[in-house]
């Protein structure tokens, strides 16, 4: 992500894309990461979750820490991509 994006501001409204924004990291604003930006984003679990956003017409990956069971083929917590997958071929 461009460093024009680091102030606190837009990373809030960027983070309000992907759930309930919460917090800007300090060694975000410090740009001490580089080009990464890391906002706490509250997200409802049950709704399957965004993996990428658009920014002025640029797509941008969004990675999660701390969810390490996500499928992005079928966007939810908690599912493996072996068991989504499998539910897609042979639904209920």
């Amino acid at each position: 992500m461009p460093v024009e994006f680091f102030q606190e501001e837009l990373l809030m409204r960027i983070g309000n894309r992907i759930g309930r924004a919460v917090k800007v990291d300090e060694t975000t604003m410090a740009a001490s990461r580089g080009r990464y930006a890391r906002v706490c984003v509250e997200v409802d679990l049950t709704k399957p979750l965004v993996s990428m956003i658009t920014l002025l017409g640029f797509a941008q990956a969004v990675e999660y820490e701390g969810l390490h069971q996500i499928c992005f083929d079928c966007g939810k917590y908690g599912q493996k991509k072996i068991s989504a997958q499998t539910q897609k071929e042979n639904p209920l």
